[in-house]
């Protein structure tokens, strides 16, 4: 019996000292009633649930491992008198000591699950390893910096990726261009595309258009962190030798990102240890209310909603801003994102294509 203990403590404690991989320096700062409650959660813990845990801390969410079940409320930590969930204790400890569980604006909570997370469905327990939840960027006021940056800043027709199933393509009345029109949805998870991500450095598209059949896809750099997509397995076909920007660039994607589609929007949480820069036109209100476009910064262990599909739906019965309508085709289902570098007015890199590494995430919107 005395062995066991020795075990589960010792376990405790390296779950305890993992604190240094997700917080660096901030690892210390812990209010007494926060780390008391935290130490009381684990000792409640199996040895299993500890193994598990401790192998998710102290990989730094590289490997996320398996779901650590906790009963929900009424057990609900106490920290100064208030209750605190366990998921809530569990990420302000390891990874947000400045989380909140106060809703955000609109009502909408500080955390949302991600896809490697089982427990979605669960009533009775929830999940407390705290890298199977993400933090939510609220939107409404975009915290510095974000950049806005005109119509003269969008993809030139002859910098788009071209796709490679041109009979599904049909033109859009609206803008000249073309989408890729279809159902996500009607015939189950995995069975179609609903959408394909094309990986560009500066103007140069690299490799083909990589379709996305399964609800999930991870995205990463030159190390494979399991399934996936490995641009550097694109890179290596290249034809072009890259540039030394390109290349650093791309030793800092690491675990770069995970894309995924959940109810009726589309959702991108940074697993890379650099800020992520992303323009989408319903994250920007609409092209039919504004000329210019809002790039916005997705830090580390941050989620956002990238694309929904139901403002999508809406915003394409307007009609384009007439500052646009001069500007050539415009995909409305079209994504950017570039990794650790912004573009804009307020950057030194104008148009995306300036951006040493970036991908175009070109949506199947829902009919």
């Amino acid at each position: 019996m005395f062995m066991f203990r020795s075990r589960k403590n010792a376990l405790v404690k390296r779950a305890w000292k993992a604190r240094r991989t997700g917080l660096g320096d901030a690892h210390e700062d812990v209010p007494q009633a926060l780390k008391g409650a935290a130490l009381q959660l684990l000792r409640r813990l199996t040895e299993a649930q500890l193994d598990l845990l401790v192998t998710a801390l102290d990989s730094g969410g590289v490997e996320p491992g398996e779901c650590v079940l906790v009963p929900r409320a009424p057990d609900s930590e106490r920290v100064g008198g208030a209750a605190l969930a366990p998921h809530l204790l569990m990420v302000r400890v390891w990874r947000w000591p400045d989380l909140h569980d106060a809703p955000g604006a609109h009502g909408n909570t500080p955390l949302r699950r991600l896809p490697c997370c089982a427990a979605r469905n669960d009533h009775v327990y929830v999940c407390a390893n705290p890298y199977h939840w993400a933090r939510v960027l609220q939107t409404e006021s975009p915290p510095p910096p974000y950049r806005r940056f005109s119509s003269r800043d969008l993809l030139r027709p002859e910098d788009a990726a071209p796709s490679e199933d041109s009979e599904c393509l049909v033109e859009s009345q609206e803008t000249g261009g073309t989408h890729d029109y279809g159902s996500y949805s009607t015939h189950g998870p995995g069975s179609v595309i609903w959408c394909r991500v094309a990986y560009w450095e500066g103007r140069e598209r690299v490799g083909r258009l990589y379709p996305v059949r399964s609800p999930s896809l991870n995205i990463m750099g030159n190390i494979p962190h399991g399934e996936g997509l490995s641009l550097a397995s694109l890179a290596a076909n290249s034809h072009t030798s890259p540039s030394e920007q390109v290349r650093r660039t791309r030793e800092k994607i690491g675990l770069g990102l995970v894309l995924y589609q959940d109810g009726d929007g589309v959702w991108l949480y940074n697993r890379a240890e650099i800020p992520l820069f992303v323009n989408s036109p319903t994250l920007d209100g609409g092209i039919h209310c504004r000329a210019d476009f809002i790039v916005h910064k997705l830090p580390p262990g941050h989620i956002l909603n990238i694309f929904d599909y139901e403002k999508a739906r809406e915003y394409q019965k307007l009609p384009v801003h007439p500052a646009l309508l001069h500007v050539g085709p415009i995909d409305q289902n079209s994504v950017h994102v570039s990794f650790a570098k912004g573009w804009g007015p307020n950057y030194r890199r104008q148009a995306i294509t300036e951006c040493p590494c970036w991908l175009e995430i070109l949506l199947v919107p829902a009919r």
